[in-house]
């Protein structure tokens, strides 16, 4: 939903971003902290669980709070448009080539590691239990990450499909689909450091989207662990400008 910027609107907005990305983290951490007590004073779980349990409780609110964070777009005049579902135009996929310049994978390494680590996590936990451990939630928290790093490493080795395409006349991702070069303001790749280890970040700017007022791009495409990732910048500028060597 594209909201409009009436002053009505904006106010529901800010409550609804406040709600979303602070108040229903904090909930769900503070249900979860609460659950622990109980479960601990009712001796369900051993008292050694209960630290545990509550360090645990902060990670899904952490996470909530990272997700719905993303779902909300800083304006210039300091309110936030929910952009969850807004999609650019598709006007533009008509155009879409048959054949790529350049594919671009998510490396098959990665995905190995992922798979081998949730594999080994899940197996630990399972040793961990069947030889008497006095914790409940550590093994069970093993259990449940191993499942979730393996479940990813192994849907990513069944997807074949590529990351990034680039052609002579526009781009594709998966987000945005085929996006001519010529209703793009610019596309950058950039190393993001603001986190412990550095990214590598394709940022794509479209013309005329909710995103473009905001000075803000329509995708930050994560190439970190993507094969050739070194050659993208130097490849999508040359096509770029053949591009505009050819009429639109």
């Amino acid at each position: 939903m594209i909201y409009t910027n009436d002053e009505t609107d904006k106010s529901l907005r800010q409550k609804n971003f406040l709600l979303s990305v602070y108040a229903l983290p904090i909930a769900v951490s503070a249900s979860l902290c609460s659950l622990t007590y109980l479960a601990t004073s009712a001796n369900y779980l051993p008292k050694g669980d209960g630290f545990f349990g509550y360090m645990a409780s902060l990670f899904p609110g952490i996470l909530l709070f990272a997700r719905n964070s993303r779902n909300w777009l800083k304006m210039p005049d300091g309110t936030f448009h929910n952009i969850k579902d807004i999609v650019p135009t598709t006007k533009i996929n008509m155009t879409e080539p048959s054949q790529y310049e350049e594919e671009y994978f998510f490396s098959t390494k990665e995905k190995i590691t992922s798979t081998l680590m949730g594999v080994g996590l899940t197996v630990a936990s399972v040793w961990l239990a069947t030889k008497g451990s006095k914790s409940v939630l550590i093994p069970v928290s093993m259990a449940a990450g191993g499942i979730f790093i393996g479940y990813t490493g192994i849907k990513g080795l069944l997807d074949k499909s590529a990351t990034l395409k680039l052609a002579t006349t526009g781009l594709w991702t998966k987000k945005l689909g085929f996006v001519d070069y010529n209703d793009l303001v610019k596309a950058q790749v950039v190393q993001d450091t603001s986190g412990k280890t550095p990214q590598t970040i394709l940022e794509i700017y479209l013309k005329g989207t909710v995103f473009a007022e905001a000075n803000q791009p329509d995708e930050r495409l994560n190439l970190t662990n993507v094969d050739g990732k070194e050659y993208v910048e130097m490849v999508l500028v040359n096509l770029m400008n053949k591009r505009h060597e050819v009429p639109a």
